[in-house]
């Protein structure tokens, strides 16, 4: 046992590390696995995806709904590699293991980078994904009864923002509060 590394009893800060990323584990491999590997729908026989599209998708993020290949590829890497990457930064963080600096420095710059992406197109719309759709919605009322809009664009910011903020302002956190090159033990 390494002598210099801080007791968790003196690290009251990291406890928020440790509840926020036992949530990201949650949400992760709940809710992002339903877009990784299907989409939220009313009727659709996965519980969560139910879940996902009465509770936070309808009427709020019309792009969650539509499913566009480059998110699904998002959220399974969310649900299948962030997810188990969240039980890993909690043993650390409850442990003190300075090992898990470099791979929480690359989920933070994984993660900055994949919230520019989306929080640019969620905000400015994807509308040739509307235009390219194969499903045979043709006008804007059959796309409100499928809970989509024709520009794809966030409809309820606030609630968006409530619900996606913190998978953006938490990993920069995570970043300086790695900055230290051992950031659990003693100077």
């Amino acid at each position: 046992m390494n002598n210099n590394i801080i007791p968790l009893s003196e690290r009251k800060y990291d406890w928020f590390f440790i509840i926020i990323f036992s949530v990201f584990v949650f949400t992760s491999l709940a809710a992002d696995l339903v877009n990784g590997v299907s989409a939220p729908s009313a009727d659709h026989s996965y519980f969560w995806a139910r879940a996902v599209y009465n509770l936070y998708a309808v009427g709020t993020d019309p792009l969650l709904i539509a499913n566009p290949k480059y998110l699904q590829v998002m959220t399974f890497i969310s649900a299948f590699i962030f997810g188990p990457f969240y039980i890993v930064l909690v043993y650390a963080f409850l442990k003190g293991k300075n090992w898990i600096r470099p791979f929480a420095l690359i989920y933070t710059g994984m993660i900055i980078e994949s919230m520019i992406v989306l929080l640019i197109v969620e905000f400015t719309g994807d509308t040739s994904f509307i235009t390219k759709m194969s499903t045979g919605i043709k006008t804007a009322e059959e796309l409100a009864k499928s809970g989509l809009t024709p520009d794809l664009i966030v409809q309820k910011p606030v609630k968006f923002l409530l619900f996606n903020l913190p998978y953006k302002i938490v990993p920069i956190i995570l970043a300086v509060r790695m900055w230290k090159d051992k950031p659990f033990s003693r100077k």
